[in-house]
């Protein structure tokens, strides 16, 4: 599945989009289209959150400052106080390990 998506042209690849929904949808009624987009908007939200998370990750990583990523909004140059550090990052990791341990046992029973 590496070469999904495509290399193709952006426009090319949001027109295979509209043409893939215009097809399947004379095969639903509204009820089943309604149905099937909500779920395909959840699984875009989804991604883009699990993608965007990762990149904050990958960015506070990288260069081990954990800097704020918002600007001064008066002075775009101005550099912000650090937010987080690696410390803070491994300390919630740890937290969230802890919730998932929890959930897994609550799920369990």
């Amino acid at each position: 599945m590496k070469e999904f998506p495509p290399n193709i042209n952006p426009e090319y690849f949001s027109l295979l989009a509209v043409i893939s929904a215009y097809v399947y949808e004379n095969d639903y009624n509204a009820n089943e289209l309604n149905s099937i987009g909500n779920w395909l908007i959840l699984l875009g939200q989804f991604l883009l959150t699990t993608a965007a998370q990762q990149q904050l990750i990958n960015a506070r990583y990288s260069n081990n400052t954990g800097s704020n990523i918002k600007s001064d909004s008066d002075n775009h140059y101005t550099k912000n106080k650090e937010k987080a550090n690696k410390e803070d990052l491994d300390n919630l990791k740890k937290i969230v390990d802890e919730i998932l341990v929890e959930l897994k046992r609550i799920n369990d029973k």
